[in-house]
C-alpha cells in the first residue's frame, strides 16, 4: 500500500471513530488540578479532557474512572499541543479504569521521592486495564539530587529509587514515548503482577510496550538499574504473554548487565534496537520467552565496553533470527557474563521445585533453542558460550541445547565457549552452524563449519552476509514453525534457508530494521504494526475442528487462513476467514484432525505472517512421556491412559518413519543404538490416528 493509499485508509478509520461517537463525545478544558480531577473521573467514552498549555507543579494526580470498557470508545486526557503541558516539581499521575488514553505530556526536571511518575493503578492501588499512554516524554525527572549521566564513581550516598511508568492490570500499553536522562536506581519501565507468593501464578497482562525510544539511562549503583523489568522473582512462573518490540535503546552507560530483565513467563521481545547501551537482554527468571528479530549494534568509535546480546537462563526459550554486531562486553574474559549468546549454569537439577528459596536463584538453562542468529565482527571471549558458571557458584550445566544454522564471525577471541566442567556435563545438539574466529575454542567442531565470512557493504542498517550462507541450512524443516518462514527483517524465507539471521533472497515486505530516532519516541509516526496474536487454540467438539483465536491492532489485514500439516513441516488450508475488525475468531472444521495447525495472516498488500504452530491430538487423557532428552542408546517412555494396540513411531528428520514398535501402558524402553545423532520425533499411533507427539535429540 502506498502513502496515499495510508493516508486515505486512515483518513477513511477516523471519520469512522468520530461519526461512531461523535453524539456522545464532549471536550473540556482544563487548567488546575482540581477541575482536571472531576473531569477525568466523571468523563464518559468518547469523551476528551485538554489541559490548557503551560508548565504545572501539582504533586498527585489521581484519576478514578468506572465508566469504560474494555470495547468502548477512549476517554482521553491529553495535553493542549504535543510537549505545551510540561509538568515538574513533584507532579505525578496515578489513574485506573478502562480504556483511558493519555497522551502528549512532558515531565522535566522533576523529583518525586520514591513515588512512580505514571502509574497505572490509582491511590487506592485500584489497577487500570486496557489503558493507553502514548508521546509522553519524561526527561531528567530523578529522585536524587547527587547522580548524574556522566558520573562514573559509585554509589552515590543518598540514592533514591523510583519507578517511571509502573504497569499494573491487564492489556495495558505504553508506545511512542520518550525516556531520557534517567540516572537513580530502580527501572525505567516495570511490569507487575497481581500475586506475589513464588511459585503461584498471578493473572496472565498482555501488555504492550513498543515504539518507545530510551536514551541515556546511567545508574552506578550496581543492581536495579534496568531499563525495563517484566516481573519479579516471586511472580516468574506467572504466564504473562507481554510483547516488548520495536524500541530503541541507546547510549545507556549503567553497571547493571540488564536492559531488559525477564521474570515471567511466555513474553516475547522482538524488533527492537540495542544500540552503544550496555547490558542487553537477560531472561533471568521465567520460562518459555521468544527472543528474535532484534538488533544489538555497537559502533567502532563508542566508549561502550559492556553491551552484549542474550543471557538465557531457565527453561524453553527461543533465541532466534537476532543481528548482533561490533560487540566487545566480554573482551577481558572467556567465561563473561557479557557475551553476544551465553546459556547459564544453575543452582540444581530440580528446576520445578516449588521452594522460595530458588525463585531468585539461577535455574541452568534446559530444553532452549538458539537458532539462525548472526554474530559478526565481535571481539573479546567467546561469541556463543554453552554453560556460564557465574563465579564457580551454579555447577550445573544446560541440557537439551539445540544450537543450529547460526553465523559466528568473532574479530577476536574465539567462537564457542562449552563448560565441561564436572559430572554434570552439557548435552546440547548442533548442526548446520558457520564460523570464523582465530579460534574455535573446542576439540570437537560436530555441526559447526569453518569459513571465511566476508560480509557486504551495509544495507538496510545491516552487514549483509556472505553468498555462501544462501539454501545452506541444516534440515529448514525442522525450523518452519520456529521462524515462521521469516527472517530478521521480516522477510520471507527461501524453501531451503540461509544460515543466519538475514535471507539474502528474502522476499516481501521489511518490517524492521535498526531504529533511530525518527522513528520510535513521542511525536514520531504512529506507524501501524503487524496484528498481534494473543492466542490461537484447536479443540475437538461435537465430530468437528473448532479453531478459535483472538487478535489486537487489526489494520490492514485482508485474511486468516487455517494451515493443516500431519508433520509440521508441509501445511495445507483447509479454511478462509476475511478479517473484519473482531477481536476474537471463531472456524469449525467438520471433521476431526489430528496434527499440526498454524494460522497464515495475508494483508492486504499481499504481505503474509504465520502464527505459531500448535497441535491437536485426540484422547487427551492419554499422556506420553521420555526421558532422557537428549538421549544416547536407551530411551524410556512412559504412557499413560493407553489405549489398545498403540504404536510408537520414530520419524527422522526427512520425515521418513525409522523405527515403529507396539507400546504398553506403563514404562517401556526402547533401544537407540542403531541411530545417527539428530533430532527426531517420536509419535503415539492408535487406529492410524496420531494421540500424541514430541521431539528429541539423539546426541552420543
Amino acid at each position: 500500500m502506498n502513502k496515499s493509499a495510508i493516508y486515505k485508509f486512515l483518513v477513511m478509520l477516523v471519520g469512522v471513530q468520530l461519526f461512531c461517537i461523535i453524539s456522545n463525545a464532549t471536550n473540556y478544558t482544563v487548567s488546575s488540578l482540581s477541575s482536571l480531577q472531576s473531569k477525568m473521573n466523571a468523563a464518559l467514552p468518547g469523551d476528551t479532557v485538554i489541559v490548557v498549555n503551560g508548565t504545572y507543579k501539582w504533586g498527585a494526580i489521581n484519576i478514578t474512572n468506572s465508566h469504560g470498557t474494555s470495547t468502548s470508545a477512549w476517554i482521553v486526557l491529553k495535553a493542549q499541543s504535543f510537549n505545551g503541558v510540561v509538568f515538574s516539581g513533584n507532579t505525578y499521575i496515578q489513574f485506573s479504569g478502562k480504556h483511558i488514553l493519555i497522551n502528549g505530556f512532558r515531565f522535566s526536571n522533576g523529583n518525586v521521592g520514591t513515588n512512580d511518575v505514571i502509574s497505572f493503578r490509582n491511590s487506592s492501588n485500584t489497577a487500570a486495564s486496557y489503558c493507553r499512554i502514548t508521546n509522553i516524554t519524561i526527561d531528567n525527572y530523578n529522585s536524587d539530587s547527587t547522580g548524574s549521566y556522566a558520573n562514573t564513581g559509585t554509589k552515590n550516598g543518598g540514592d533514591t529509587l523510583n519507578r517511571w511508568v509502573s504497569i499494573y492490570g491487564t492489556n495495558n500499553r505504553v508506545d511512542h514515548c520518550t525516556f531520557i536522562n534517567k540516572y537513580n536506581g530502580d527501572p525505567t519501565v516495570v511490569i507487575w503482577y497481581d500475586s506475589s507468593h513464588y511459585p503461584a501464578r498471578a493473572t496472565p497482562t498482555f501488555h504492550r510496550i513498543d515504539s518507545n525510544y530510551f536514551k541515556y539511562r546511567g545508574y552506578w549503583g550496581g543492581n536495579e538499574g534496568e531499563v525495563i523489568r517484566v516481573g519479579t522473582s516471586t511472580n516468574s512462573r506467572t504466564d504473562a504473554h507481554n510483547i516488548i518490540e520495536y524500541n530503541l535503546f541507546e547510549e545507556g552507560a549503567q553497571v547493571d548487565p540488564e536492559i531488559i530483565s525477564n521474570k515471567s513467563n511466555f513474553n516475547t521481545y522482538r524488533y527492537n534496537t540495542f544500540h552503544n547501551h550496555s547490558g542487553g537482554i537477560t531472561l533471568r527468571e521465567g520460562r518459555f520467552c521468544s527472543v528474535y528479530g532484534n538488533f544489538f549494534i555497537r559502533d567502532a568509535y563508542s566508549h561502550n565496553t559492556d553491551q552484549y546480546g542474550v543471557r538465557v537462563i531457565d527453561k524453553g526459550h527461543k533465541v532466534f533470527n537476532n543481528y548482533i554486531e561490533g560487540l566487545n562486553g566480554n573482551v577481558n574474559s572467556l567465561n563473561s557474563l557479557r557475551c553476544p549468546i551465553i546459556l547459564y549454569n544453575g543452582v540444581t537439577t530440580e528446576i520445578d521445585t516449588i521452594n522460595p528459596t530458588y525463585a531468585a536463584l539461577y535455574f541452568p538453562a534446559d530444553s532452549c533453542i538458539v537458532a539462525f542468529n548472526t554474530i559478526v565482527n565481535c571481539s573479546g571471549g567467546a561469541g556463543l558460550v554453552i554453560g556460564f558458571n557465574n563465579g564457580g557458584a551454579n555447577t550445573f550445566q544446560p541440557t537439551g541445547i539445540i544450537v543450529a544454522n547460526n553465523l559466528i564471525k568473532m574479530s577476536k577471541g574465539q567462537a564457542l565457549m562449552v563448560d565441561t566442567a564436572g559430572s554434570n556435563l552439557t548435552t546440547y545438539f548442533s548442526e548446520g552452524n558457520m564460523y570464523q574466529a582465530p579460534k574455535f575454542g573446542m576439540a570437537n567442531t560436530t555441526g559447526f563449519n569453518s569459513k571465511i565470512l566476508t560480509f557486504g557493504t551495509r544495507s538496510n542498517g545491516i552487514l549483509p552476509p556472505p553468498s555462501l550462507v544462501q539454501d545452506a541450512a541444516i534440515n529448514t524443516g525442522n525450523y518452519v514453525s520456529l521462524l515462521n518462514g521469516l527472517d530478521v527483517e521480516g522477510k520471507n524465507r527461501s524453501a531451503i534457508y540461509d544460515v543466519g539471521a538475514d535471507e539474502l533472497n528474502g522476499t516481501g515486505t521489511i518490517i524492521a530494521s535498526p531504529l533511530d530516532s525518527t522513528l520510535v519516541g513521542a511525536g514520531t509516526p504512529l506507524v501501524h504494526l503487524p496484528v498481534v496474536l494473543l492466542s490461537f487454540t484447536a479443540k475437538e467438539t461435537n465430530n468437528a475442528t473448532l479453531f478459535q483465536w483472538a487478535v489486537t491492532q487489526e489494520i490492514n489485514l485482508q485474511q486468516y487462513e487455517v494451515e493443516y500439516s500431519s508433520d509440521a513441516v508441509t501445511f495445507t488450508t483447509i479454511g478462509i476467514i476475511i478479517a473484519d475488525n473482531h477481536l476474537g475468531y471463531l472456524y469449525k472444521y467438520y471433521t476431526i484432525l489430528n496434527g499440526f495447525f498454524r494460522l497464515k495472516l495475508v494483508d492486504v498488500d499481499g504481505n503474509i505472517n504465520y502464527s505459531p504452530v500448535i497441535s491437536l491430538i485426540s484422547n487427551s487423557n492419554t499422556r506420553l512421556k521420555i526421558y532422557p532428552n537428549p538421549v544416547k542408546d536407551n530411551l524410556i517412555i512412559n504412557v499413560e491412559n493407553i489405549i489398545e494396540k498403540s504404536f510408537i513411531n520414530i520419524i527422522s528428520q526427512s520425515g521418513e518413519t525409522i523405527k515403529s514398535v507396539q507400546v504398553n501402558s506403563g514404562v517401556n524402553n526402547i533401544s537407540l543404538s542403531k541411530l545417527t545423532n539428530g533430532m527426531y520425533i517420536i509419535q503415539l499411533i492408535n487406529n492410524n490416528k496420531m494421540i500424541s507427539s514430541t521431539p528429541f535429540i539423539i546426541a552420543k
